[in-house]
């Protein structure tokens, strides 16, 4: 099952969409993966409101069945019309932003064929979420590649796509540990899709820069009528 929730004010015409998972593994309870989305998109959408003023509508969407092949977001898109799809500007991905020893890591632009650096658009994207961890007080976060999470859906409709992502079962380095502190040579989220992910895998001050940047984002999309270039 999919929520889906849009503010009553902005041009319908013109959507800025953002999306979390509520689905977790079978073994894990999923706090950071995906309750640290989910809970950065209900907490952008209370402060926000129903009747923001904006240039562009803003939809929230959250998605069931990512954790079994995006079930959710690929049926979701599967049943727009092509002139429902053509309103939607740009679909933001929210996955894992609150693990314990997480990265900074933001995707769109980045790889050798569209499934990984996403259509034409996505790098604005992605290096607007990018300046806007920055203005939090993030040092230097990267850009990478999508690797088939709920924007793959939109990547194959040819809707602009970004990322927020702080690294799941890979290990941070050396240099990444320097410039964002945590420990190097370690998994950026250790109870990743096991039964650890609870309450107390949260890393408070991750969260909090990813959810200052994700509304920063939001907002500077939902009021500009710039074209993504």
């Amino acid at each position: 099952r999919n929520v889906i929730a849009q503010t009553s004010t902005g041009d319908p015409g013109n959507i800025v969409m953002i999306g979390a998972h509520l689905d977790s593994v079978e073994d894990g309870p999923g706090i950071v993966d995906d309750g640290s989305g989910v809970a950065t998109l209900l907490e952008i959408a209370s402060q926000l409101g129903a009747n923001p003023s904006a240039q562009n509508a803003v939809r929230f969407a959250f998605f069931g069945g990512e954790e079994n092949g995006a079930e959710g977001s690929n049926g979701y898109v599967r049943g727009l019309s092509n002139a429902d799809r053509k309103k939607i500007k740009l679909y933001l991905n929210v996955d894992m932003v609150a693990s314990k020893n997480g990265g900074y890591f933001v995707q769109g632009g980045k790889g050798h064929d569209k499934d990984e650096s996403g259509p034409p658009g996505s790098a604005t994207i992605a290096r607007v979420l990018a300046d806007q961890l920055v203005k939090t007080g993030v040092t230097k976060p990267e850009i990478i590649e999508f690797v088939g999470d709920d924007e793959s859906a939109f990547i194959d409709a040819g809707i602009p796509v970004g990322g927020a992502e702080n690294g799941d079962a890979e290990r941070k380095t050396t240099g990444q540990a320097k410039t964002w502190g945590g420990q190097a040579r370690e998994h950026y989220d250790p109870c990743y899709h096991q039964a650890c992910d609870r309450v107390d895998n949260v890393n408070r001050d991750v969260l909090n820069h990813y959810m200052r940047a994700l509304a920063g984002t939001l907002a500077y999309f939902a009021t500009s009528k710039a074209e993504l270039g």
